[in-house]
């Protein structure tokens, strides 16, 4: 028996970290008996969050409630209670959550990325006091080396984390990430001119970026259509011509999901100029459609999209001028931009299937459960 350790419902699929966490799970179901442990979220203070908004507010940086002492033992005490002391191995989903338990079994764990990269990519850290910064970094590198793998979706945080915490190489490893859609049978794209934005948080994401890029392009490119998925833009789209805002499509909804699937299937390119952000799954979707992307040359997006062959990198994400070029490329190029369809298309399949997933997470939890078995 395997414990299977999450802050997430079990089917939640919307969103690449809970989509990873709904396919790790079922594919240790498929050769283990597994016990689900979650979802184990249990509230921040609210006095803990009144404490560290005002010392932010008042320049000294607060603390990361949500992992404060309290919570974390709060944590712990809820994955004992919840988990099978008999079990052969305990699998945590995602890594800072945990790091105050103490499991009874060998344990491995899974995350996009370390809590050290988490506050340099999606926060400001200046925010925060530095003491309890690296009071959780430094809880978090000691769970870490005790685990008998760490496995993460890119070899960028895999090598960051090794780097950072200290950690074995050799207990270290990437899973990649897979399209959790299911891939059609045939690319669909009839010429449309359109363009997609899809994310949760649209200024993160360089919603701004996109919308000042797209303005650009309709000024040669009347033709052209935007549409943005998820997060709502601060702006009155009735004065952006062209522009057509779908809203949050859920997986979980047979419906919206069929909606997501178009949006997909109709784009030109998906347009992600992030500036937070680490393997942004909806890459791989895409290009499970044949769809094309114009991102960022930043964080683990290089090992999704091959620049100048899958997709066009970006080396400045924050420049519309460069954005709107690379746009303009897609809709000029072409005889390039078919060969960058089947590109992408095949990279999809051969780099980023689930089935391939699937195989490298087995064969980690193979060599965590050997090493367990040669211990005792």
């Amino acid at each position: 028996m395997i414990n299977f350790v999450s802050n997430l419902p079990r089917q939640l699929r919307t969103g690449g970290f809970s989509a990873m966490n709904a396919a790790a799970c079922a594919a240790l179901e498929r050769r283990f008996e597994v016990s689900y442990a979650g979802p184990i979220d249990p509230r921040s203070a609210t006095w803990e969050k009144a404490v560290s908004k005002a010392l932010r507010v008042s320049g000294l940086g607060g603390d990361f409630f949500a992992f404060s002492e309290r919570r974390l033992q709060t944590i712990a005490r809820e994955v004992e209670r919840r988990t099978q002391r008999d079990a052969q191995l305990s699998f945590f989903h995602g890594l800072t959550p945990w790091i105050a338990s103490r499991p009874a079994q060998p344990y491995m764990a899974w995350s996009d990325c370390t809590f050290a990269d988490y506050i340099e990519i999606f926060h400001a850290r200046t925010s925060f006091r530095a003491e309890d910064i690296a009071r959780i970094a430094q809880r978090e590198a000691s769970w870490a080396r005790g685990a008998r793998r760490v496995l993460f979706t890119s070899e960028w945080a895999a090598t960051r984390a090794i780097g950072a915490y200290g950690l074995d190489p050799a207990r270290v490893g990437s899973v990649g990430i897979f399209g959790e859609l299911e891939p059609p049978a045939a690319d669909a794209y009839a010429g449309e001119p359109e363009f997609a934005f899809v994310s949760t948080n649209f200024a993160a994401k360089g919603g701004p970026v996109v919308l000042e890029a797209f303005r650009q392009v309709r000024q040669s490119h009347p033709q052209a259509h935007l549409t943005i998925v998820g997060a709502p833009p601060p702006v009155d789209l009735a004065r952006e011509p062209g522009v057509r805002y779908a809203g949050f499509l859920r997986k979980e909804d047979p419906a919206e999901l069929a909606q997501f699937r178009a949006v997909l299937g109709r784009a030109r390119a998906v347009v992600h100029p992030t500036r937070s952000d680490i393997a942004p799954l909806l890459l791989v979707e895409a290009a499970l459609f044949g769809c094309p992307a114009i991102a960022s040359r930043a964080f683990a997006i290089p090992e999704l999209v091959a620049d100048g062959r899958s997709g066009l990198l970006l080396g400045a994400p924050g420049d519309p001028a460069a954005v709107a070029e690379a746009m303009r490329w897609m809709l000029d190029q072409s005889d390039a931009y078919a060969a960058m369809r089947a590109e992408a298309w095949r990279r999809a399949r051969a780099l980023n299937s689930k089935a391939g997933f699937e195989a490298r997470l087995l064969a980690f939890v193979d060599e965590a459960l050997g090493e367990a078995k040669v211990a005792a």
